[in-house]
C-alpha cells in the first residue's frame, strides 16, 4: 500500500459531497464513500503532460517554475490535460502557453506517476513524457508559469534542482535513450 501523506485528500475531506453528511470513509486504497446516502467518490490520476524539446544540436529546454508549488525549480513545459482533450493537443498547447512556440509532431516516451501537492492538498498525476523537435530555440518566449527557459544539454542537468521525481524519471529515461536509442522508448 501507498504511504498516505499529510496532504492527501483522506486527510482533508470529511463531508459528502452529495448529502453534506460528516464521516465521509476512506477505504485506505482510492474509494470515498458516504455511509448515509452511500456516494462514492474515486481518487483517479489526473493527465499530465511533460515535453522534451529537443534541439538538433542535442539540447533540451527546461522551463523554471515561477509558482508554486516547486516554484525555482525546473520542469519540462508541460500541464493537466483538459477535460475531453487528447494528450497530443494538450502538448501542443501547453508548450505554446509557457513559451510561445508551436510543436509538430510528438513522440511519446513514458510515462510516471506523480503526487502533485497544491495549497495543502494531494493530487495525483499520470505524467506522460513526449519528445518534439524544435527547429528555433531563439523564439521561445517564458509566458504563463514559467519564469524563464534553460537550454541545455541533457548530461548537464542538476538533478537536485528539478521539480518532480516524475520529471526526474523522465529526463533520466529520455537520457538513457540517447545512450540507447534501440531501447523501444521511442
Amino acid at each position: 500500500m501507498h504511504k498516505i501523506s499529510e496532504t492527501h485528500p483522506s486527510r482533508i475531506f470529511s463531508y459528502c459531497p452529495r448529502c453534506g453528511h460528516q464521516g465521509f470513509q476512506f477505504d485506505s486504497v482510492k474509494k470515498f464513500t458516504c455511509p448515509t446516502c452511500q456516494f462514492n467518490f474515486y481518487i483517479n490520476a489526473s493527465a499530465a503532460v511533460a515535453v522534451i524539446l529537443e534541439a538538433s544540436d542535442g539540447r533540451i529546454v527546461l522551463a523554471k517554475r515561477k509558482f508554486e508549488p516547486r516554484a525555482g525549480f525546473y520542469d519540462l513545459p508541460g500541464g493537466f490535460v483538459d477535460t475531453m482533450e487528447r494528450a497530443e493537443d494538450a502538448v501542443k498547447r501547453e508548450v505554446f502557453e509557457e513559451l510561445g512556440v508551436e510543436v509538430n509532431g510528438a513522440k511519446f516516451i513514458a510515462s510516471f506517476p506523480n503526487e502533485y501537492v497544491f495549497k495543502g492538498i494531494s493530487y495525483f498525476t499520470i505524467d506522460m513524457a513526449f519528445v518534439c523537435r524544435i527547429a528555433d530555440l531563439s523564439a521561445l518566449q517564458p509566458a504563463d508559469d514559467v519564469a524563464e527557459a534553460l537550454i541545455i544539454h541533457p548530461n548537464d542537468i542538476d538533478f537536485d534542482n528539478i521539480s518532480f521525481p516524475s520529471i526526474i524519471n523522465i529526463l533520466k529515461t529520455y537520457i538513457e535513450s540517447l545512450v540507447k536509442p534501440n531501447n523501444g522508448i521511442y
